[in-house]
């Protein structure tokens, strides 16, 4: 009777066994390099490459020296890989987003399964290396490998799925800055405030409650921009939106409306209150500045301050801001100016009226 031969030899070669081990090592450290930079961790994170390294060479080293020793190069391997799961586990559960904590947080407990069996199997094969061991397992499979080759599988879909989750979750979050947000600056961008400004303005209208809208304009913002450049222009704008985010109530929402003009919703502020808050942003604009090319680029700004009355709507509270603000800008800018709704008194506060010549614009 023929026998069949196969022409592949019954167990690969002891070198295409170490190849093949080195290669699962050198992709487990590529993989936590990928969590490493998909996540933006710091780059001191990246330490636990170092000792997956030493392991690694360690594999060489032994085959080197004394062939193909196979427990102690299941040890060195699966410790490797136990270690950068470990790291992995760390890594999304300590920089992951807030947006991705929800995908993130799973996927870091299948990594810390797989390195709890990685670290099972290495137990079982020290059982084996060491002569003294109390147990006779030399001859014994290891129970780990079927449990741990359908771990294997099980946690590679499920973190494919994972980080498909995480992308999309990024993706989602992203776009919904962009929508809501001003890409120059980051607050607020004008559809957003539009809508927060109706909600605000329905619910004082059915619970009752104060509100106010400032309109802030950057004085002479023209003239930065022919001095000195769109740059600085773009610099000055940052430097504006982020002093007024500081100095606003944790309540308050500020936007950009376009251009050099922000508004702010002030809610649960009265008229004094919002001639408050209006003052002091004015005061700390007027000290902030940015870099320029021959020094420190300040800028003032005006603002119109408009409180909301029962029954009037959100367009009518934005047109009487917006009117408070052109009376800061003819009465001199650098100033806070109040447009009283329903009534034909007005109430001004802010600086002193200055000269239409006097420059709004400041360098050192």
């Amino acid at each position: 009777m023929a026998t069949l031969i196969s022409p592949y030899p019954a167990r690969p070669s002891p070198f295409y066994s170490l190849v093949g081990n080195l290669m699962l090592d050198w992709g487990t450290m590529i993989a936590f390099v990928g969590v490493h930079r998909f996540l933006n961790a710091p780059r001191p994170a990246l330490w636990l490459l170092l000792p997956a390294a030493v392991l690694s060479c360690a594999k060489i080293g032994t085959f080197a020296g004394f062939g193909l020793h196979m427990p102690i190069n299941v040890v060195l391997g699966c410790s490797l890989r136990a270690l950068l799961a470990g790291g992995c586990a760390w890594l999304l559960v300590r920089h992951s987003e807030p947006e991705l904590r929800i995908a993130a947080w799973p996927s870091a407990g299948f990594y810390l399964a797989w390195g709890a069996v990685l670290l099972t199997r290495v137990g079982w094969e020290v059982l084996r290396i060491l002569p003294s061991s109390p147990m006779v397992v030399g001859d014994l499979r290891d129970p780990t490998t079927n449990a741990g080759l359908l771990l294997r599988v099980c946690i590679t879909f499920t973190l494919t799925i994972g980080y498909l989750w995480m992308v999309g979750r990024r993706l989602q979050a992203r776009l919904t800055r962009l929508a809501e947000s001003d890409p120059l600056t980051g607050i607020a961008n004008r559809r957003v405030l539009w809508e927060k400004g109706e909600r605000l303005v329905a619910r004082a209208q059915y619970q009752g409650g104060a509100l106010a809208v400032l309109l802030v304009d950057i004085d002479h913002f023209k003239a930065v921009n022919d001095r000195w450049g769109h740059g600085v222009g773009d610099r000055l704008i940052v430097q504006v939106a982020g002093t007024l985010a500081a100095t606003i109530r944790a309540s308050d929402i500020v936007g950009r409306i376009g251009g050099e003009e922000f508004a702010i919703l002030l809610p649960d502020a009265d008229a004094a209150t919002a001639l408050a808050v209006a003052e002091r942003i004015r005061q700390a604009v007027a000290e902030s500045a940015v870099g320029g090319p021959l020094g420190p680029i300040g800028c003032t700004i005006s603002i119109g301050c408009a409180e909301w009355v029962d029954g009037v709507g959100w367009n009518t509270l934005v047109n009487a801001a917006d009117q408070a603000l052109y009376r800061a800008k003819a009465a001199g800018r650098d100033r806070v100016e109040s447009f009283v709704l329903g009534d034909e008194a007005e109430c001004r506060m802010g600086a002193a009226p200055v000269p239409m010549a006097r420059a709004a614009v400041r360098s050192a």
